[in-house]
């Protein structure tokens, strides 16, 4: 399949810009002019499918998806909005899953007071302080006594409040592709270790319990196309805890094991093929730190033009 990649950023430091043939800088998905500046460049580059991994990019473009696929013929892949305001968000995720008889971390607002004061006499200490609509481990609290857990939810504009997962070595990424129906067409699951927020090392397995409950869930929310799925495995199961409804840092690696979510969108959103479910390998894969070399006239020109003029963004194996 013969592609062509154009990428986008909002910063030209950004080392993608400087690896694809084509590359442009964009404003800020809150900007007023952001999805106007995307259907330009559809436009002038003929692009078939749109893809991104931000999520404030992925609520602008789930929102104004069928417009610009009227308007380019473009398709967006985003999830319905009535799928990412679940998913987006994990107090709502959390009631989503119980009200729909998923396992799922016991959870608590401080604004629901009756709620918050039921978790407290219920939930065994330690427990989990996050944002509502944060991303990896930003503003991430353990809260081992009581009175340490005022001063861990005023940290947060939106905090919400979990059990604490048992046990620690058990955490799992798991990847799995919707069509265009809601309907799974696989999944694949990392066991992993974080390190910087971010899955830095990860054993990929093969478990019908992990994969048939994430995509069960996948299912009811309503989630199409890629989405990242992070749970712990329990003594009562998986439970899943965050969502994202993305591509996620994993994409590679998944790939690899022969989970390839991208050619997975583009082939049946733009090339309508049917789907069947990949038959994925087993492995591990470790994450280390990579080095994109570019020259100065071509980072210059795209700080002030916007636009990349030469594909100059060179790796090195250095092991």
């Amino acid at each position: 399949m013969a592609l062509k990649i154009i990428a986008c950023d909002c910063s030209h430091m950004s080392a993608g810009l400087y690896r694809t043939e084509k590359s442009y800088t964009v404003p800020p998905a809150g900007s007023s002019d952001y999805v106007q500046k995307i259907i330009d460049i559809v436009k002038k580059e003929n692009v078939h499918i749109i893809m991104t991994g931000n999520m404030a990019e992925m609520e602008v473009l789930s929102k104004q998806a069928a417009s610009i696929e009227r308007e380019t013929g473009a398709y967006v892949v985003a999830p319905p909005p009535k799928a990412l305001d679940i998913a987006k968000d994990k107090w709502r995720l959390a009631v989503f899953l119980k009200e729909y008889g998923f396992d799922h971390p016991k959870s608590a607002i401080p604004e629901e007071k009756d709620d918050l004061e039921n978790f407290l006499k219920e939930v065994p200490l330690p427990y989990v302080v996050k944002d509502r609509f944060g991303a990896g481990s930003k503003n991430l609290s353990i809260v081992r006594e009581k009175e340490n857990l005022a001063h861990a939810l005023a940290k947060i504009k939106h905090p919400v409040l979990q059990e604490y997962l048992f046990p620690d070595d058990e955490e799992y990424t798991v990847g799995c592709f919707c069509d265009s129906d809601s309907n799974p067409v696989g999944s694949i699951a990392m066991k992993r270790r974080l390190g910087h927020g971010l899955t830095h090392k990860a054993q990929v397995v093969d478990d019908p319990r992990i994969s048939q409950y994430c995509e069960k869930v996948a299912r009811a929310i309503g989630l199409v196309g890629p989405s990242n799925l992070q749970l712990r495995l329990t003594d009562r199961g998986p439970v899943i805890f965050e969502i994202n409804p993305r591509f996620s840092s994993t994409e590679s690696a998944r790939a690899y094991y022969n989970f390839n979510m991208p050619e997975m969108c583009i082939r049946h959103f733009v090339l309508n093929e049917p789907l069947s479910r990949p038959e994925t390998t087993t492995g591990y894969f470790f994450r280390v730190f990579d080095d994109v070399f570019v020259a100065s006239e071509d980072v210059e020109n795209m700080a002030q033009t916007g636009e990349s003029v030469t594909l100059s963004g060179e790796r090195v194996d250095n092991f």
